[in-house]
């Protein structure tokens, strides 16, 4: 959490997204650590809105690397291609 009572997004944050058929998607929740199926499947169960399927991803992708660590934009993935 964040002085101003925030959850801060992290590299265990994972997020569950559900997406409707026209492709708009909309965050039903997020926990900060990987949550149990039985957690996912609750949210599922409790979202009133409909959609056609949903997603549980990371933000990692998204998130700017902090300067100072190496992860510059010339820094290349140590992930063999096809591994991301």
């Amino acid at each position: 959490m964040s002085s101003d009572g925030q959850s801060q997004v992290g590299y265990k944050t994972h997020i569950l997204i559900g997406v409707r058929g026209s492709g708009t998607m909309s965050i039903i929740c997020h926990w900060d650590h990987l949550p149990r199926q039985s957690e996912v499947q609750q949210k599922i169960a409790a979202t009133h809105e409909s959609y056609d399927t949903f997603l549980l991803c990371t933000p990692t992708a998204v998130i700017p690397a902090q300067s100072g660590d190496g992860g510059g934009p010339g820094r290349r993935s140590s992930r063999p291609f096809g591994f991301r």
